[in-house]
């Protein structure tokens, strides 16, 4: 039954992430919805694909070079993606016209961390609840 939530906390992060990718991408000038709506979504997205939460098993994915690493427990899955979400923006500030291009806004920080932390409170939240049904 949690699994139903997280699919469509994966869904509806997919969809908005998207959403503001694309009208970023066609240069709408669209405030939130074109500065920060992927800041927020994309790091809460990938913490649930990455932690299996969405999955009926609960399996967890493997990736090309670090297969189940980053995904094996909450704090992992939180610190290791806030961290190249705030790398990768840091890379801005000082290589603005490197392989990722952009410009360096603290907000983008602040944005990363807010989506990852809520799917992290909810995912801890959850193995507590579970850890107290068992007992």
């Amino acid at each position: 039954m949690r699994n139903k939530y997280w699919a469509v906390a994966y869904w509806l992060l997919l969809i908005s992430w998207a959403t503001g990718a694309l009208l970023f991408m066609a240069r709408v000038k669209g405030g939130f919805l074109t500065n920060y709506l992927s800041d927020l979504t994309f790091p809460a997205w990938f913490y649930i694909y990455i932690r299996g939460l969405s999955t009926t098993d609960n399996r967890l994915p493997s990736l090309f070079i670090f297969k189940e690493w980053f995904g094996v427990t909450p704090q992992r899955a939180f610190t290791s993606i806030l961290f190249v979400g705030i790398i990768s923006e840091v890379k801005t500030f000082y290589w603005p016209t490197g392989i990722i291009t952009g410009t360096f806004d603290y907000l983008d920080i602040v944005a990363y961390a807010l989506g990852v932390l809520v799917c992290y409170y909810f995912d801890v939240s959850q193995s507590r609840h579970d850890i107290g049904v068992r007992d």
